[in-house]
C-alpha cells in the first residue's frame, strides 16, 4: 500500500477535502435533520450500538490516508475524492493529535467533556450519559453539525472519537438520518495510536544519510524523492524544523509530538517493503518533536546502512549563507548567542559583532561556526553512532559540489553498488 501524497501535507489534504465538499455538496447535513429525526437519533444512540464500523486500516484506506494494492485499489479509484473524516472529540483532544486532514466536529466542548468525565467517575455511566444528552439537546442539531462540510444526500462520511464508543456512534446515528452513509473506526483514535506506534515493527530496508552541517542533506533527500522516485522519510520537513539552533527560522510552528508520530507512521506504512527508505541522520529530537522510539531504534541498529556525504568546505559555507542569509542578522545573532556555552562567550560575541556589521559578514560567520563548533560535534556524533552500531561500516559518498540533484544521484549509485556487493 502507499500513502496518498496529500497525506504528506495534512493542511493540503484538509483543503482538498473542503474543496471537494464545496463543489459536490448541496447543503449542510443539518438541513436534512428534523425534530423527529433528532429525537429518534438521540433515543437510538443510547439504546442501540452503532454497527457500521471499520478496522483501523480499512478506515484509513477508505479515508484516503492509505491506499491498498490490487482489487481494493481499483475499487478505491472508482469514486472521486475520499469521504471527509470527522473527529468528534473535544477541541483539546483534537489539538493534541488527530488523523491528518480530519475535521473537528466536537460533540462536547473541553469544559463539557471534563464535566461529563467527572460525573462518570463519581456517579457512574447513566448519570454521565443523561448529562451528555442534556448538553446536546441544549445545542440542537444546527449548532452541533455547523463545522461539518457540505454534503449531498447519500454521500459518505467517516467518524471517529477516542474509543470508538458513544460519541462517534451518536454522531454516526445522527448523520445517518440525513441520510448519509457513515462508518466509524473500531477502537477509535486510541486504536489508531496503537496502530501508529507499532508500525515501526514492520521492517523496511533503511539507509541513514549523514554529512557535516552545510552538506545539504535535506535538499539531497528531497531531490531523491521528487526527481528520482526514492522512498524518503523527511524528519525535518514534517517537524517544521531544521534540527539545529537555527532550525526554527522561517518555519511554521512545530506540530505536537503526537501529530508528528501520526504522520510519520502513515508514511512508513505506505512504503514499499522491497525498496529502501532513506532518512536523514538526526538526534533523538528535531526541535521539540521526538523521533518515534521505534524508528530511532531502527536508525541505530547494526544492520542499518549509513551513507555520509562528503562536500567541499567552501560549498558548505556557500550553502549556509544561501539558506540562512535571507533572515535578519538580528535573528541570526540571537541564535549565535544561544551557542555561547558551546562556543565560549568570547567567540560568540565575536560572531555576533560580525553579524552586526553592515553588511554582515555572513560567510565569515558560517566558516567560523563550522570550524569552531559544528564539525567537531559532527565527528563526535559519527563516532558515537559507530559505537552504537558496534562498529558497523559507515560509507562515504564523495561529492565535488553542493548541487543537490547531482549528489542525490551519487548517493543512490553508491547505495546500489554497496547493496549489490552485500555491503548494506
Amino acid at each position: 500500500m502507499r500513502l496518498l501524497r496529500a497525506a504528506y501535507r495534512p493542511s493540503r489534504l484538509f483543503s482538498q477535502r473542503l474543496l471537494c465538499a464545496s463543489i459536490a455538496a448541496l447543503t449542510s447535513p443539518a438541513s436534512f435533520i428534523s425534530r423527529e429525526l433528532w429525537d429518534d437519533a438521540k433515543r437510538r444512540a443510547v439504546s442501540e450500538k452503532w454497527v457500521e464500523t471499520l478496522p483501523v486500516e480499512h478506515f484509513l484506506h477508505r479515508g484516503g490516508l492509505l491506499q491498498a494494492n490490487g482489487e481494493d485499489a481499483l475499487q478505491a479509484t472508482v469514486g472521486s475524492q475520499p469521504p471527509p473524516i470527522l473527529d468528534v472529540r473535544a477541541p483539546c483532544e483534537f489539538a493534541k493529535g488527530h488523523l491528518p486532514g480530519a475535521i473537528n466536529v466536537p460533540i462536547f466542548s473541553d469544559e463539557e467533556r471534563a464535566e461529563i468525565g467527572t460525573l462518570y467517575k463519581q456517579q457512574g455511566h447513566d448519570v454521565a450519559v443523561n448529562r451528555g444528552l442534556k448538553l446536546v439537546e441544549r445545542k440542537g442539531w444546527d449548532e452541533l453539525l455547523a463545522p461539518c462540510p457540505h454534503v449531498a444526500a447519500g454521500d459518505e462520511l467517516l467518524v471517529y472519537c477516542f474509543r470508538g464508543g458513544m460519541r462517534s456512534g451518536s454522531m454516526a446515528r445522527l448523520l445517518s438520518q440525513a441520510p448519509l452513509r457513515v462508518h466509524t473506526m473500531e477502537g477509535g483514535y486510541k486504536a489508531f495510536r496503537q496502530w501508529a506506534i507499532t508500525r515501526w515493527e514492520h521492517r523496511r530496508p533503511l539507509c541513514v544519510v549523514g554529512g557535516p552541517t552545510g552538506s545539504g542533506k535535506t535538499e539531497v533527500l528531497l531531490a531523491m524523492r521528487e526527481a528520482l522516485d526514492a522512498q524518503v522519510l523527511d524528519l525535518e520537513g514534517e517537524a517544521n524544523h531544521r534540527g539545529s539552533i537555527f532550525g526554527a527560522l522561517g518555519r511554521e510552528p512545530q506540530p505536537t509530538n503526537e501529530m508528528y508520530e501520526n504522520v510519520l507512521a502513515l508514511q512508513w506504512a505506505a512504503f514499499d517493503t522491497r525498496r529502501p527508505v532513506f532518512v536523514e541522520d538526526e538526534s533523538h529530537a528535531v526541535g521539540r518533536c521526538g523521533v518515534p522510539p521505534g524508528l530511532w531504534s531502527r536508525m541505530r541498529a547494526e544492520e542499518t546502512a549509513v551513507l555520509r556525504l562528503a562536500i567541499p568546505h567552501e560549498a558548505r559555507v556557500e550553502k549556509l549563507v544561501g539558506e540562512y542569509g535571507v533572515y535578519p542578522p538580528a535573528a541570526l545573532a540571537d541564535c549565535v548567542r544561544g551557542l555561547a556555552k558551546r562556543l565560549g562567550p568570547e567567540k560568540a560575541a565575536e560572531l555576533v559583532a560580525l553579524l552586526e556589521q553592515e553588511p554582515p559578514e555572513l560567510a565569515h560567520v558560517a566558516d567560523e561556526l563550522l570550524t569552531s563548533y559544528y564539525d567537531a560535534m559532527y565527528a563526535y556524533q559519527a563516532k558515537k553512532r559507530k559505537d552504537d552500531q558496534h562498529g558497523a561500516p559507515q560509507h562515504t559518498v564523495e561529492c565535488d559540489s553542493g548541487v543537490a540533484i547531482d549528489n542525490a544521484r551519487r548517493l543512490l549509485t553508491r547505495y546500489a553498488d554497496l547493496y549489490n556487493e552485500g555491503g548494506c
